[in-house]
């Protein structure tokens, strides 16, 4: 059983520090998460409480057969896509993705970071949006197909189409920029 789960079985209990440790463990990569539909913090943070009311709302829906994680992602998923619908706009390119270095590091190695952050800020935002879901799910999240499966609404198999082309797509778009692929 995961943390979040026990967070939330004490909160629907009672207990109001299971919603704080629920905040607490999941908001800066649901935020992240939520900017990489919108691409506005503010507007992010405002569907990331949406989400949190929602998850106050819904505590009948949540029966612990998926991740707890997996369902609250797919509610901010929904949130966002509202959202969206609701708004349409032209998308700038965000600063969602972002690669780290090491402390203490030498300030060429802070350029060349940034110079990464940059080309898959850039990359990410030039493919597919769907693509750059399933691969923020899976490599800046942790997510497995099927967990990535209940959150996107597809089946295992079109996640696993969906992810061996998202990879295909960002090396490409990267190696037009001039970064190779490893």
């Amino acid at each position: 059983m995961d943390k979040g789960y026990q967070s939330y079985q004490r909160f629907m209990a009672g207990d109001k520090q299971g919603l704080v440790e629920i905040i607490e463990l999941y908001s800066d990569s649901l935020a992240a998460f939520i900017n990489g539909f919108v691409h506005n913090e503010s507007t992010a943070e405002d569907l990331m409480q949406d989400t949190y009311l929602e998850l106050i709302r819904k505590e009948h829906n949540f029966n612990g057969e998926s991740q707890f994680k997996t369902w609250l992602f797919k509610i901010a998923r929904n949130k966002a896509i509202d959202y969206i619908r609701k708004h349409r706009r032209v998308i700038p390119v965000d600063e969602t993705f972002v690669f780290c270095i090491e402390e203490g590091e030498a300030p060429e190695g802070l350029l060349i970071a940034q110079e990464r952050n940059r080309a898959v800020r850039e990359a990410m935002a030039s493919i597919n949006p769907l693509y750059a879901q399933v691969l923020y799910l899976s490599f800046f999240e942790g997510m497995s197909n099927p967990e990535i499966s209940l959150v996107i609404g597809k089946s295992k198999r079109q996640v696993e189409m969906l992810v061996y082309r998202a990879k295909e797509s960002l090396r490409k778009s990267l190696e037009k920029e001039g970064f190779g692929y490893e």
